[in-house]
């Protein structure tokens, strides 16, 4: 069971590693293109400003977007690095390696109870199976001690035969075959009181595994109504996430119009191309935390 235990510790490793490296190549895709958009808002505003159209603050603006993207791009390259990292001590592999990873299907919606999910952990997590053998153990012992404590009976029996005695002389005195049986009966009345110390002890121990399985079993229960809220959570931010993006979209078509109607400051369209890039990471973000939630329920 311990063994058990361990496997499904392995596995729900290694499925986190692989959605959080997921996530930071998405993350990198999303900055390549934030890049490259603003590179080309640049090229635009730097474009107008040449034939006076334009202000320096413009391009001043457009600028600072540019970096802020170039140097969002170099954070989630540094963030893919050690994602994979992260999911190659997973594999349990000394040597680094980069894999391509293929995106996993969206999972279905959580269950809408969690207190089923609780029995089925109690009844099925491997590690409180290991518990209990371990506190039957214990109550097992803790009998075997107290049994110490009755008398115990020996039976001891021995036989044999002689070929050469002399059966005219010493026909009588000792015969050619022999054999005998004898029962030693013990009874443990003085012993310092090492038997009963011995009994309290085995006791003891049972109760401190019990406690421990009982532990144990509320930690599951804990740790699965967790996970569950977590997912479910997880789960509703696909359609925040989702809308937030399609209206920051909106708004910043909606901003490149009026700017290029001289309707708007350059303000206004930089802060629009903040909101998409925000809006996009987030979510990315909510697809990959989902499916990560959803490894962590079902573990």
């Amino acid at each position: 069971q311990t063994a058990q235990a361990t496997r499904y510790d392995v596995l729900v490793r290694v499925n986190q590693a692989y959605f959080g490296t997921l996530r930071a190549q998405g993350l990198v895709k999303v900055a390549q293109q934030t890049v490259a958009a603003r590179q080309l808002l640049v090229d635009q505003v730097t474009a107008l400003f040449n034939n006076k159209l334009r202000s320096e603050l413009d391009v001043s603006f457009v600028d600072v977007n540019l970096s802020q993207a170039k140097l969002l791009l170099l954070q989630t390259q540094d963030q893919v690095q050690g994602a994979f990292a992260e999911l190659t001590r997973t594999l349990g592999s000394q040597e680094s390696a980069a894999y391509e990873l293929v995106d996993e299907p969206l999972p279905p919606s959580p269950p809408s109870n969690s207190e089923d999910l609780v029995g089925q952990a109690l009844g099925s997590r491997p590690e409180l199976a290991s518990l209990q053998m371990s506190r039957d153990a214990a109550y097992r012992f803790e009998r075997a001690e107290k049994d110490l404590s009755y008398p115990t009976a020996n039976l001891v029996g021995v036989g044999g035969y002689i070929p050469y005695i002399n059966q005219i002389t010493l026909p009588r005195v000792i015969p050619s075959e022999y054999e005998g049986v004898a029962v030693n009966i013990q009874i443990p009345i003085l012993n310092g009181g090492l038997f009963k110390a011995r009994r309290q002890e085995a006791h003891f121990r049972a109760l401190e595994a019990d406690q421990r399985l009982r532990d144990e079993a509320q930690a599951i229960a804990r740790d699965v109504r967790t996970a569950f809220a977590s997912a479910i959570v997880a789960y509703q931010l696909l359609d925040v996430t989702a809308q937030l993006l399609r209206q920051a979209t909106l708004a910043l078509d909606l901003a490149q119009g009026r700017y290029n109607l001289g309707l708007s400051s350059i303000v206004e369209l930089t802060q629009a191309q903040l909101n998409v890039t925000g809006a996009e990471i987030e979510n990315l973000s909510a697809k990959y935390d989902y499916q990560s939630e959803e490894a962590t329920l079902q573990y």
